[in-house]
């Protein structure tokens, strides 16, 4: 990509075409599910099959543990004794806010929480009691840690934070990583009925933006330099 501010544009076209898209046609969602879906209340795996119990069950410990190093860190770096990562204190702190901004704050506690929206296996289409209901429109279906959107698959992307101020070749080389990584937790989380595609879709752009916001607010409060010429 030429620059990043053509990346943002990009990214915020594709986001909007998407959210019409799965709005427009929810049954996108209803299909893609089906694909995993074997009749009769079973699916292709069970979350606690071993194929997807590992992933499932370490990636959030990972995250949880990525927390607390980067928290360590950034303590370190406050104490001259440890110069070379007093150097790095906005980086640690970028990626630290990053993950609380992203996949905490606006998956976990916003998204989450107030979208109403219950998972596929929850719902009539696939043999639950509840009512399938779009991606971004709200409903009353579920109450906490909803299925909108993937808190597993926003973890996952996270790992695009680590090349974020990079230069662009790895800035892009991480942006790609995220996107693989992310399908692979959305085949973990879908293949259950844990999740709808949309809701492991917006999960990745979640962290996304949410990187973006946090970054903002780093360079206007002068913990991170201006942006070269050649990344603005």
């Amino acid at each position: 990509m030429a620059s990043r501010a053509t990346e943002l544009r990009i990214a915020l076209s594709a986001f909007g075409l998407l959210a019409v898209l799965f709005v427009a046609f929810p049954q996108i969602d209803l299909w893609a599910s089906g694909l995993f879906y074997r009749g009769d209340g079973q699916w292709v795996f069970g979350r606690e099959d071993l194929i997807l119990a590992i992933p499932y069950r370490g990636l959030p410990r990972l995250g949880q543990g990525l927390l607390v190093v980067l928290l360590i860190l950034l303590v370190l770096g406050l104490f001259k004794r440890f110069n070379g990562l007093r150097a790095k204190r906005a980086l640690f702190g970028f990626l630290l806010a990053g993950a609380v901004a992203g996949p905490i704050l606006l998956v976990d506690n916003v998204l989450k929480e107030h979208s109403g929206r219950t998972r596929p296996v929850n719902t009539t289409v696939f043999g639950g009691p509840l009512q399938f209901t779009p991606a971004f429109i709200p409903a009353d279906q579920c109450q906490q840690n909803c299925s909108f959107v993937s808190g597993h698959v926003a973890t996952a992307a996270f790992i695009m934070a680590f090349g974020w101020l990079g230069a662009p070749a790895v800035r892009r080389r991480w942006l790609i990583a995220s996107i693989v990584f992310a399908t692979y937790m959305a085949f973990v989380r879908m293949s259950p009925g844990g999740h709808f595609l949309s809701d492991c879709i917006f999960g990745w752009f979640a962290t996304y933006f949410g990187l973006w916001a946090t970054e903002w607010l780093f360079r206007r409060l002068g913990w991170l330099p201006s942006a070269d010429k050649h990344q603005a």
